[in-house]
């Protein structure tokens, strides 16, 4: 074939490049009718950065040593590389390839083994320069560039994804600890008070004032708190092992910054409309890109009952001597067009069309349950904010008046106006308020935490 021929062949390709089978991918739609119950959800602000949310500059320092270090995220930072590397190869395969090959030797045969090429006579010098190209008529190349990028983007999501995972986990473990803390102190207090008063108790057994029930009594009443005490530290070690395992770090201490009661959140995030959370959730986003890769899946399937042309091109130089390697009588210019293509393959070609459409409406399927579930989460966290909020004021009034009925309870007690019993059960009542109290608080912190996950975390 001509150097012309293959001109010829190459602008019917060009003309033939706007013969892309496949449907345009068109993202989905986002859900209607959808409403968050206790939000008026007409913000549209951005969600502020972590760093804003969460004032606590020791738990600034263990959310940024975290990311820095925690090993999920460096594999998943690994991963985004490596999808993008793929995009490029892929992308790559759109372009003419330029190689070259050489060959040098010689040898001797026989005139009848050179009539059925049985090897050489005398010597064999050749270089030529290579160009092959694959005509992507049908756009199954450009399909695959497309599903390739899109995976790419899904792996950048994952990582991102993975990141507000990490800041939630580690916050909410870190408000835990803090949790755990004024527990700890709470019952170290209570411990101490309840010691006083079992040698009070003992001192009025001993003088004949009161029946050894009472010292027995408040025995097991300081036992209880004494026993509350190793519990709780055990779940600090706990605590504290999760949050250094998170942060990349072996097993050991953990800093703290202000106490459970100390910790500034404002309460105040951007919750936005329903629909603004597909642009938010880095999830959301990785189902959608993941849709995009399959919808560029069913292009290439359909391309690839299309025949596919490439052009070969060969120039260089040939002789059986040095002399006249590189001369007129040497020189060689070959062009070459292949198509191929199927013929009978008793529907294979079509099913497995028919099939990544099928994967297709599973990818479809996916992203809507995965839209759904994340506007259930911004519900659920919004109404545990709301709740929290309300249950700690409650505990809050049930720890003030617990104290005060304890103080009453003792003096009536005293003065011979009850028994112990009384004494005992008002003791247990502002303990369990204290630790109750404690315990909603840490709620409320970390209701915020998941609301702001939910939304996306301002990575």
């Amino acid at each position: 074939m001509k150097i012309k021929h293959l001109y010829y062949l190459l602008a019917v390709a060009i003309l033939f490049a706007g013969c892309m089978v496949g449907d345009k991918y068109v993202a989905p739609k986002a859900p209607e009718n959808v409403s968050y119950r206790d939000s008026a959800g007409t913000d549209t602000t951005a969600l502020m950065q972590w760093s804003q949310l969460y004032k606590d500059p020791v738990l600034q320092s263990i959310i940024r040593t975290t990311l820095e270090n925690n090993n999920d995220l460096l594999s998943a930072a690994s991963r985004i590389e490596e999808a993008r590397l793929q995009s490029v190869v892929i992308k790559a395969s759109m372009y003419p390839q330029l190689g070259y090959s050489a060959q040098v030797g010689g040898g001797t045969a026989g005139a009848e083994a050179l009539k059925v090429g049985g090897g050489i006579q005398d010597g064999l010098l050749n270089a030529f320069g290579v160009l092959s190209w694959e005509l992507d008529i049908w756009g199954k190349l450009r399909h695959s560039k497309k599903a390739a990028v899109a995976q790419f983007l899904a792996s950048v999501q994952n990582r991102n994804a993975l990141q507000v995972s990490l800041i939630a986990q580690v916050t909410s473990n870190y408000f835990l600890l803090l949790d755990l803390d004024n527990r700890l102190a709470i019952a170290k207090q209570t411990f101490a008070g309840r010691k006083e008063n079992t040698q009070i108790i003992s001192d009025r057994f001993d003088k004949g004032y009161i029946p050894e029930l009472d010292k027995l009594q408040a025995i097991q009443q300081e036992a209880i708190v004494a026993a509350t005490i190793p519990a709780l530290e055990r779940q600090i070690v706990q605590t504290e092992n999760t949050i250094r395992l998170l942060m990349g770090e072996g097993p050991g201490t953990v800093a703290r910054g202000n106490s459970i009661f100390g910790q500034a959140l404002s309460p105040d995030i951007p919750v936005g409309l329903p629909s603004q959370l597909l642009q938010r959730r880095p999830d959301i986003m990785v189902a959608e890109k993941l849709l995009q890769a399959q919808s560029e899946q069913i292009g290439i399937a359909q391309a690839n009952r299309f025949p596919s042309i490439s052009l070969t091109g060969l120039l260089g130089f040939a002789s059986p001597q040095l002399s006249t390697f590189i001369s007129n009588k040497g020189f060689v210019a070959n062009g070459f067009a292949d198509i191929a293509g199927p013929l009978f393959t008793f529907g294979q070609r079509k099913n497995l069309m028919k099939v990544e459409r099928q994967r297709y409406e599973q990818a479809y399927m996916q992203y809507q349950k995965t839209v759904l579930a994340a506007l259930g989460d911004v519900d659920n966290s919004l109404s545990l904010y709301k709740t929290y909020t309300e249950e700690f004021e409650q505990r809050k009034i049930q720890a003030a008046a617990a104290e005060k009925a304890l103080v009453l309870s003792r003096t009536r007690y005293d003065y011979g106006y009850t028994s112990y019993t009384e004494v005992i059960l008002m003791e247990n009542n502002l303990f369990d308020a204290q630790l109750q109290q404690s315990e909603a608080l840490q709620g409320k912190l970390n209701a915020i935490v998941q609301l702001y996950k939910s939304l996306g975390g301002g990575w």
